[in-house]
């Protein structure tokens, strides 16, 4: 077996500069506290002489900047959480690691760690080192920093990221790296620090050197359970964390954002969060909405959460990509009111197996960037801007396709009656159970035919029109008193333009008969 164990000894912090606006919002110092005192300070705020235990008028006294955080158990238990839900991508044995963490001033332990198993990934992500080092990466993306312990067993991997970031130490090195740690990290022994003080045991080496059944007469027996599970002479049974079903993650800003452009720094996190617990569900989502929570207004009442959809062309856990589309969407939004907090949500998702990588581009590759290009469009100018060309179930040519937008469903029948057969029918593209014409189509038609004259008997029309092919007979529209009864020619003029003319065939007045140009060939 071979473990991590990550320590995040700034927790409080880390927690609370997820909500800045960007990379320059963190210059001012921060501190965390509670209603009367200094709980954690960031460096900054330690070079000024803000500490732990100060009261908070005597740390705003020393730094006037100083940003004062109070602290929000429910807010780090919540992104212990999410971390351990990230984590799940890289091993499916991740677990809860509760102690004391750095500035703490009273004796209760919290969440403030994770311990991962990852013998069965290292040859999946490259060796421990490579697996290290994407996990480094992925969580200052996060924006937490972590200390980490690598080791065979768990207590272990768990007391070396506790004491220092990077220590590490295999079978062989295990015991000797073990005996020369603080005797002061094991948990068992913060009760009986005075009495190990006394007797001068500083280090887990000083405690073996005692006689076991003294030092578990006077100091307890879990004292010395801790050290053998490190050691690996005991078994530690551990609870492993379980993805939640539904995702659902917040963040609280550092300060109040008017302009929603500033709020795709913190936003990015949420997505980063989403797309891990996604790559360890196996599974993607089509679309997402980020909430941006506003302050109240006056008494109880608060005003309504501004919405940010995103709706993908196709399933998708790229934070990459779903960042760029968040970042269209919030350079088209206005905000009504300042913004205090992100919450993100998502309830459906689709299974997304994984793909293998290929030397040379696949088949649909085209087809994905016209997609990706969709759905940027999509976001930033609307989901119903964005329109296509969709085919109608109708002989006549001006009614034979219709915009819709995007995300309509595709062959969509017209809701007329069934047209029937015609004499010699077309459309601009084939219908089922229809004669196909062999005359081809222009792409663009003229948005009214216009009435051309006759000249010795020939079509005029800047020149005298030669007919090339034809006649095309359609014949429809009975059904929803728009009757057509045309006969279509290709005809091309003296400068050897391509034109699509008809004739009208049986018209009941004077104003319809003669020729018409409908259309021209590029």
């Amino acid at each position: 077996m071979w473990w991590f164990g990550l320590f995040f000894d700034r927790l409080s912090l880390d927690v609370a500069r997820c909500g800045a606006g960007g990379p320059g919002d963190d210059a001012r110092p921060l501190a965390i506290c509670d209603r009367l005192r200094v709980l954690d300070a960031d460096d900054g705020a330690r070079a000024l002489g803000v500490a732990p235990g100060m009261k908070r008028a005597a740390a705003l006294a020393l730094a006037p900047a100083l940003r004062l955080c109070e602290r929000d158990d429910a807010n780090e238990q919540a992104t212990i959480d999410s971390l351990a839900a990230w984590a799940l991508q890289f091993t499916p044995t991740v677990s809860l690691q509760s102690d004391l963490p750095f500035g703490q001033l009273d004796d209760t332990p919290r969440p403030c760690g994770l311990l991962l198993e990852v013998a069965p990934s290292l040859r999946y992500f490259g060796g421990s080192a490579a697996l290290l080092a994407q996990l480094r990466q992925g969580l200052r993306a996060l924006g937490f920093a972590a200390r980490i312990g690598t080791a065979p067993t768990a207590a272990a991997a768990w007391l070396f990221a506790r004491h220092r970031d990077g220590l590490h130490a295999d079978e062989a090195g295990l015991e000797a790296a073990v005996r020369s740690l603080p005797a002061a990290l094991l948990a068992r022994s913060r009760p009986q620090r005075e009495t190990l003080d006394a007797i001068d045991a500083r280090r887990i080496d000083d405690l073996l050197a005692l006689p076991r059944a003294g030092l578990a007469r006077r100091c307890g027996r879990a004292l010395l359970d801790e050290i053998d599970r490190a050691l690996g002479r005991q078994p530690e049974p551990r609870r492993w964390f379980e993805a939640p079903e539904r995702f659902e993650t917040r963040i609280e800003l550092l300060a109040q954002v008017e302009h929603a452009e500033a709020l795709l720094f913190a936003a990015r996190r949420l997505l980063d969060r989403l797309a891990g617990w996604l790559a360890a569900r196996h599974c993607a989502v089509r679309e997402l909405t980020v909430h941006a929570e506003h302050d109240r207004r006056s008494g109880r009442e608060r005003r309504a959460d501004t919405l940010l959809a995103i709706r993908l062309a196709d399933p998708s856990r790229d934070p990459d990509r779903l960042c760029a589309l968040l970042r269209e969407k919030l350079a088209v939004t206005r905000l009504p009111a300042p913004v205090r907090a992100l919450r993100l949500c998502c309830d459906e998702v689709l299974a997304l197996p994984g793909t293998s990588d290929q030397l040379f581009p696949a088949p649909g590759a085209a087809r994905e960037s016209l997609a990706r290009l969709i759905e940027r469009l999509q976001a930033r100018l609307g989901p119903r801007q964005v329109q296509r060309l969709a085919l109608v179930a109708d002989h006549r040519p001006e009614v034979a396709y219709r915009i819709e937008a995007v995300d309509a469903p595709l062959a969509a029948p017209a809701s007329a009656p069934r047209p029937g057969p015609a004499r010699r029918s077309g459309s601009p593209a084939p219908l089922a159970g229809a004669p196909v014409a062999n005359l081809p189509r222009p792409l663009w038609l003229l948005r009214e035919p216009i009435a051309i004259s006759e000249r010795n008997n020939r079509p005029w029309w800047h020149s005298a029109l030669t007919l090339l092919a034809g006649p095309e007979r359609i014949e429809g529209g009975w059904w929803d008193a728009s009757l057509v009864q045309r006969d279509y020619f290709i005809a091309e003029d003296e400068g050897h333009v391509l034109y699509w003319i008809y004739r009208e065939r049986l018209a009941p007045d004077d104003a319809r008969r003669g020729w018409f140009v409908h259309g021209r060939f590029g």
